[in-house]
């Protein structure tokens, strides 16, 4: 009786699904919570490389004009960082001997400050990182080549022993772009192709240096010349230019009288005693709609002459660079 029950519990197959279940299980939890933890890793370093690869393209694409925006690169054309900051505020050293890169800049970011005009631009990421993504930005000026480098890291919480299988704390990404100006090489490529077939050939190397040397006389500052009226310094500028007294109409059918337009077509004004209201007002205007035309005068140049020392009268700096980007150019008379 006793061998038969023996013999029954050997052949018998109940229980070993639950058996073999019991063993299985742990081992499919755990590949599971492996592959698990494997994807959010391999997700997070693609998040992080290709925030990294956007963060360095929008800094090239907007590196031109630091008013622009980083997402969508809109700006005022009246916001500019000036007509040479190519050659004296973007890591150009020995702008009158040998020019060359100035090296590189680097940044923290996300980051608050920033101390000069490449640190600015590329602390403009950090409003647009997520939480918890950090790294750094840093600009390359080879004089022929630009180069954006962006380096981001973001930590990546797992258990212990997946830490030292994937011997990582953190996902990382890095990206470099390149700031490619195809307006500027067009401007360039075509001035150069303009200006080097009408002065080829104009002046000798000799005639260069002799155009080079020294004056031998000390004073070379002229006659001194007293102004005391807005009808002298007319009349000294019509003398200075060799121009004319002319009287034009705007557009608008404004009547604007020019002291001195001269052979070129350019139209000088002369100012002694005006206040910038009565110039903001009365005189700019109607000097703005005849440049806008084009017809009548080919520039506008606005003469101040000094009342005394102080230099009361002159136009404030924020005027003078309003006026020169309307297209007046400024001249001061001591």
């Amino acid at each position: 009786m006793r061998h038969r029950r023996l013999l029954s519990f050997r052949v018998s197959e109940d229980g070993s699904f639950t058996l073999e279940a019991s063993l299985v299980f742990p081992l499919i939890l755990l590949c599971t919570v492996t592959l698990l933890f494997v994807g959010m890793y391999a997700y997070q370093n693609v998040f992080v490389q290709q925030l990294a690869r956007t963060t360095a393209e929008r800094l090239a694409f907007t590196w031109t004009n630091s008013h622009k925006d980083l997402v969508t690169g809109n700006f005022n054309p009246s916001d500019t960082d000036g007509l040479y900051w190519r050659l004296t505020r973007d890591n150009v050293t020995d702008l009158f001997g040998m020019l060359s890169g100035g090296g590189t800049t680097e940044v923290n970011i996300p980051s608050s400050r920033s101390s000069g005009h490449v640190e600015s631009k590329l602390v403009k990421p950090s409003a647009l990182l997520p939480q918890g993504v950090t790294g750094t930005a840093k600009y390359a000026n080879y004089l022929f080549d630009h180069q954006i480098e962006v380096k981001l890291k973001k930590s990546f919480l797992m258990p212990v022993q997946f830490k030292r299988w994937l011997d990582s704390e953190q996902t990382t990404g890095r990206a470099v772009s390149h700031v490619v100006e195809s307006v500027e090489l067009i401007r360039l490529t075509d001035i150069t192709r303009t200006y080097f077939k009408a002065i080829k050939g104009r002046i000798s190397p000799q005639k260069a240096r002799d155009a080079l040397v020294e004056p031998i006389q000390d004073d070379l500052s002229g006659p001194s010349v007293s102004i005391q009226s807005e009808r002298q310094a007319a009349a000294y500028l019509k003398s200075l230019v060799g121009g004319t007294e002319v009287i034009l109409k705007t557009a608008s059918g404004k009547s604007r009288t020019i002291d001195a337009l001269d052979a070129r077509g350019v139209g000088h004004q002369a100012f002694y005693n005006m206040t910038e209201f009565q110039l903001r007002t009365e005189q700019m205007p109607k000097d703005i709609e005849l440049l806008d035309e084009r017809a009548q005068v080919k520039g506008i140049v606005w003469h101040f002459f000094k009342k005394d020392a102080s230099g009361n009268g002159m136009p404030s700096n924020s005027f003078r660079k309003e006026l020169e980007r309307k297209g007046i150019v400024v001249v001061i008379h001591k």
